[in-house]
C-alpha cells in the first residue's frame, strides 16, 4: 500500500470513529445517560437539604418565653451561597453576634463555613462545615479561633499563641416554621451547653 493510500485509510478510520462517538453521545443524552447526568449535576439544587434554614427566626430556650437571639439566613445571588447572621437580644435591643457564609464544597459535598464572631474587632472567627445527617438533620461542626488577649467561651484569657475551641450545633426541622437546635461546647470531660439552655433551643419563623 502506497504512503498516500495509508494516509487516506488512517483519515477514513478517524472520521468513522468521530461519527461513532458523536452518535453515542447523542444517544446517551436522549436516554439520560452519563452526559445527561453531568448536565443534571450542574443544574441540581445542591443546597436543597439546607434550604429549611432560610428565613428569619426567633430563638428561645424550650419552655421559655424570653427570646435569646434572632437568626437570619438568606440566599446570596442566584443561590450561590447562604448568608448567615445571629443577633443576641438584650433588654429588647439587638446586639450583633456573628455573620458569615455557608458555601458548597464540591469535593466533600457539604457546606464550608466561615463566620466572624467578634463584630467589633474581627479577632475571633468560626470555621468548619455543615453537613446532612442520615435523619435529615443538619450538623454544624465549629472550630472557634481566638486572638491573644481575648476571653474564651470557658472564661480563660487567651495567651499570645492564640487558642481554639470546638463547638457543635444541630438543626432538626420539626415543622414548616419550627426548628429544634442545640449549641454545645466540647470540654475535657465531654460536651456541655455553650450557655444555659443552649442544649435545647427552639427556632420559630418570624411572620411577615
Amino acid at each position: 500500500m502506497s504512503h498516500m493510500n495509508q494516509s487516506f485509510f488512517r483519515l477514513l478510520i478517524l472520521y468513522v470513529w468521530l461519527l461513532c462517538c458523536t452518535a453515542s453521545r447523542i444517544a446517551a443524552q436522549e436516554r439520560g445517560g452519563p452526559d445527561s447526568a453531568a448536565k443534571d449535576v450542574k443544574t441540581a439544587d445542591l443546597y436543597a437539604p439546607y434550604a429549611f434554614l432560610i428565613g428569619e427566626w426567633d430563638v428561645k430556650a424550650e419552655g421559655d418565653n424570653d427570646l435569646v437571639a434572632v437568626q437570619r439566613v438568606r440566599w446570596g445571588p442566584n443561590k450561590s451561597y447562604m448568608w448567615y447572621a445571629v443577633v443576641l437580644l438584650s433588654d429588647g435591643h439587638e446586639e450583633p453576634h456573628l455573620e458569615g457564609m455557608l458555601m458548597w464544597n464540591g469535593v466533600h459535598r457539604n457546606l464550608d463555613m466561615l463566620f466572624a464572631i467578634d463584630l467589633n474587632s474581627g479577632r475571633v472567627q468560626e470555621q468548619g462545615t455543615i453537613s446532612v445527617a442520615p435523619d435529615g438533620s443538619l450538623v454544624r461542626e465549629i472550630t472557634a479561633i481566638y486572638s491573644a488577649g481575648l476571653p474564651k467561651s470557658g472564661g480563660q484569657t487567651v495567651g499570645p499563641e492564640g487558642a481554639t475551641g470546638h463547638f457543635r450545633q444541630t438543626y432538626k426541622q420539626i415543622g414548616p416554621d419550627k426548628i429544634q437546635t442545640s449549641v454545645m461546647r466540647q470540654t475535657k470531660t465531654g460536651w456541655v451547653a455553650s450557655f444555659p439552655g443552649s442544649d435545647k433551643l427552639i427556632m420559630t419563623r418570624r411572620s411577615g
